[in-house]
């Protein structure tokens, strides 16, 4: 085996540990970059913060809601040529031309999705005015410190949000956020309750 085809079978190897949407992709759910395909659902802490008007949160969600249909298709591509990637890798006698094929088609895929999320990003923000784009680039560093924050919260330095679950369950019981683990139900403190007749 020659150590271009090496290569393709570790770029083909790479690409298969992500999920049909990429790095962002969860295959037990949608990760961040899925979430961010789905349309805008209720925007009132979003529009108070930037101070937009009706109109403009409806155009925001008219150009959510096309970025999500126009990358169905392509994802659904993504989804079908890594499944064909993953059968020519265990194939027997793998074929290093069509590994490398679909390698190369799943890269293009993807970036067009990328290119697809720059220009919505694009044209969302040019329906703001000078002022709201202002508050988004602080919105913007405010997103960079989300998991910071989110660790901080799970470890006791910051309290949650006021209305967060799980804010006053931070018990034995609770898991790092403050919620019940699974399969355990918190209970105050005292005996357990009597078990059930047993015949």
């Amino acid at each position: 085996m020659n150590r271009l085809t090496v290569m393709l079978f570790m770029l083909a190897g790479s690409l298969l540990a992500q999920g049909p949407g990429g790095p962002g992709f969860r295959r037990n759910g949608m990760g961040p970059r899925m979430q961010q395909m789905q349309p805008a659902g209720n925007a009132d802490a979003l529009k108070q913060y930037l101070g937009l008007t009706d109109a403009q949160v409806q155009q925001l969600k008219d150009l959510r809601k096309q970025q999500a249909e126009s990358q169905r298709p392509v994802l659904e591509q993504i989804r079908d040529k890594r499944q064909q990637l993953r059968d020519a890798v265990r194939a027997a006698n793998p074929d290093a031309a069509l590994i490398g094929q679909l390698t190369v088609d799943i890269k293009k895929l993807t970036e067009s999705m990328q290119a697809n999320r720059t220009d919505l990003q694009a044209k969302a923000q040019a329906l703001l005015t000078p002022d709201q784009k202002t508050k988004m680039a602080a919105l913007e560093q405010a997103q960079k410190l989300m998991p910071a924050a989110g660790q901080a919260t799970a470890l006791g330095l910051l309290a949650p949000p006021a209305g967060a679950a799980g804010q006053a369950g931070m018990g034995p019981g609770a898991g790092m956020m403050g919620r019940p683990r699974a399969g355990r139900m918190m209970r105050p403190n005292g005996p357990p309750p009597p078990a059930a007749n047993q015949q």
